[in-house]
């Protein structure tokens, strides 16, 4: 295994997931008066979120090109991996848009509508390399497609645990509560879709990576995809526990309130656990 190239593709994922995540919590799901109380934590996280992502695309291509050469990096198998490859062809686009995610990031937008919309196509586009684009003909076409998908609803559920938190503490502590309430609760609605979701397109992405069952997990592709399951399913009762048995209870017991912060901090860190394993795995032969 590649250690580099897992650090960087994890980093790139990392940052790339979270960014999206995060601005559509703000652009859609959050009421705009609350966006003052958000855009201190966006202003400083959204930025360097894409700086890190442009930066972790940029040293993905290049462990890539090294290992395209033997080992051996300089300008001459730069140039080629980037023109003479698919993954290259991919990347010169995704650059561009990261590039352009960089630039939208520091601008004034309280709302962060824009690094939303140009975060869902730098992450949707993560679904035209790795073993999705082993394919060809329609069922690349279709792999390909759901693998964006996959990516974007776990963006969606992970990136917005941050925010989450931001507001669970405006809850706790403002007078009007109201607007983090609110967020909070489309939060947990628009949840229920991302996880089902994410479920429904990993299976899918599966099927069709492997053909066939993977299991048992006795190689480091299924080992890996086997702790991203169980991963998945630890986050889906937590999420369960944090909505069902601790958010109707945070107004009354401050007990409940730390406990739900403490599970949502949980999540992002089982969150960090999945990206990791999928990072790896993506090194790996799907057999």
């Amino acid at each position: 295994m590649d250690l580099a190239l897992v650090v960087a593709r994890f980093l790139h994922f990392a940052a790339t997931m979270a960014l999206f995540g995060a601005s559509l919590f703000a652009a859609a799901l959050a009421p705009a008066s609350l966006a003052p109380d958000l855009n201190p934590l966006l202003r400083r996280l959204v930025p360097a979120l894409a700086w890190l992502a442009l930066a972790s695309a940029l040293a993905w291509l290049s462990f890539v090109a090294r290992d395209m050469a033997g080992g051996h990096l300089d300008l001459d198998t730069f140039g080629a991996a980037l023109n003479d490859t698919s993954f290259g062809r991919v990347w010169q686009g995704r650059l561009a848009l990261l590039a352009l995610l960089a630039i939208t990031a520091v601008r004034p937008d309280k709302r962060r509508r824009a690094p939303a919309a140009v975060g869902a196509l730098c992450v949707a586009s993560l679904g035209l390399v790795g073993h999705a684009a082993m394919q060809d003909g329609g069922l690349g076409v279709a792999h390909r497609l759901n693998h964006a998908l996959h990516l974007l609803a776990a963006s969606a559920w992970l990136g917005g645990l941050a925010p989450f938190l931001l507001c669970l503490n405006r809850f706790l502590r403002a007078p009007e509560r109201r607007d983090a309430l609110a967020a909070m609760m489309r939060y947990s609605r628009a949840g229920h879709f991302a996880v089902v979701a994410v479920f429904v397109s990993g299976a899918l992405d599966v099927a069709m990576t492997t053909q066939a069952l993977p299991w048992p997990p006795v190689t480091p592709y299924r080992l890996c995809l086997a702790a991203k399951i169980g991963v998945y399913f630890a986050m889906v009762a937590l999420a369960l526990v944090n909505r069902y048995a601790l958010a109707p209870r945070i107004s009354r017991q401050p007990a409940a309130a730390r406990a739900l912060a403490a599970g949502a901090l949980a999540e992002i860190a089982l969150a960090l656990t999945a990206i990791a394993l999928v990072s790896a795995f993506g090194t790996f032969n799907p057999r």
